[in-house]
């Protein structure tokens, strides 16, 4: 139930971002909004993991700092700058459900390169997203 409860109010927080990301984005570049962001968050995150995890953080082993380290590329360099690059033009309504069918790309490269298998309450689950792409797309 905590997992639930952890992905839904990241689900708000992403919702609200997208939101300050649209207002903050007025006359700039999506690529300094993204640096700005990207600093903020590093200095957060930093003070976070070091004063609550060092040890851990000292414990990693080095396909771990790679994998994340691709993570951080993926995720927050290209995608977030992306991200923003789609709510400027075309705005968080369209630009969010868009960036939501995340799971569609995760489902499909998982089962391709992680050997994980889906059953039909995910397979169900990845037709609606690509049915609700259609809409989004097609609503223009």
């Amino acid at each position: 139930m905590a997992g639930i409860a952890f992905a839904i109010t990241a689900s708000l927080f992403w919702g609200i971002g997208s939101i300050f990301v649209r207002l903050g984005s007025q006359g700039i570049k999506a690529t300094t909004g993204t640096f700005i962001s990207m600093l903020v968050s590093i200095i957060l995150t930093w003070s976070l993991a070091l004063t609550f995890d060092y040890d851990a953080i000292l414990s990693l082993t080095p396909m771990a700092v790679l994998w994340f380290s691709m993570t951080g590329l993926i995720s927050y360099v290209l995608g977030r700058g992306l991200n923003y690059t789609a709510i400027q033009y075309i705005g968080v309504g369209r630009a969010t459900p868009m960036i939501a069918s995340a799971p569609l790309f995760a489902v499909i490269i998982a089962v391709a390169f992680t050997g994980e298998s889906v059953n039909l309450p995910i397979v169900a689950g990845t037709l609606s997203i690509v049915v609700g792409l259609y809409l989004v797309i097609t609503s223009g």
